[in-house]
């Protein structure tokens, strides 16, 4: 029998070689970076003993409890991946020539259940004021019609686009649109 020598870091490296170790296997790939979801291997439908729960909505066995998906399960494995119960996605940074604009999306399922900028314009005194009049505004619109497909909000175009933009980017990173 061979020795196996593996270096393991963080939390989910242990599990991960824990759930190798618990089934017999030798781990044949490096530590999972930390944050990273981790999957059991996939051996004829039977899940690896210790192994960390699958994310819902994924091919699992159904016997879970983490959460509910809506998506319908087939089995199959070509399916794209559904979106989790819930989650917080920051959107891309968008630069104006009044300065940058991002916004967080805080979602469960598929619905959209708040919004929040992170950075808003805030070049002058101005902009900073026309950015905090507009934001509450944008909040409502895109909580409202669950997209980025909203309304400009008059006296602050160029916060409305790149909230707009930075809003479908936080909705597309999530699965949502």
């Amino acid at each position: 029998m061979r020795k196996a020598t593996t270096v393991v870091v963080g939390l989910a490296g242990l599990v991960t070689l824990g759930a190798s170790w618990a089934s017999g296997l030798t781990a044949k790939s490096p530590a999972p970076v930390a944050g990273a979801h981790v999957l059991a291997p996939a051996k004829a439908g039977k899940p690896v003993a210790g192994a960390p729960p699958q994310p819902s909505g994924g091919s699992s066995n159904g016997s879970g409890s983490s959460g509910k998906s809506s998506g319908k399960s087939s089995g199959g494995s070509a399916q794209a991946p559904a979106a989790p119960a819930s989650g917080t996605v920051d959107g891309a940074v968008v630069d104006t020539q009044y300065g940058s604009v991002q916004v967080q999306v805080i979602y469960t399922g598929k619905k959209i259940t708040n919004v929040h900028a992170l950075k808003l314009t805030d070049s002058s005194g101005t902009s900073v004021s026309i950015s905090a009049g507009a934001a509450p505004i944008l909040r409502q619109e895109a909580l409202d019609r669950q997209s980025a497909q909203i309304d400009t909000v008059s006296g602050a175009t160029y916060t409305s686009d790149a909230y707009q933009q930075s809003l479908q980017s936080a909705i597309d990173a999530a699965h949502l649109g």
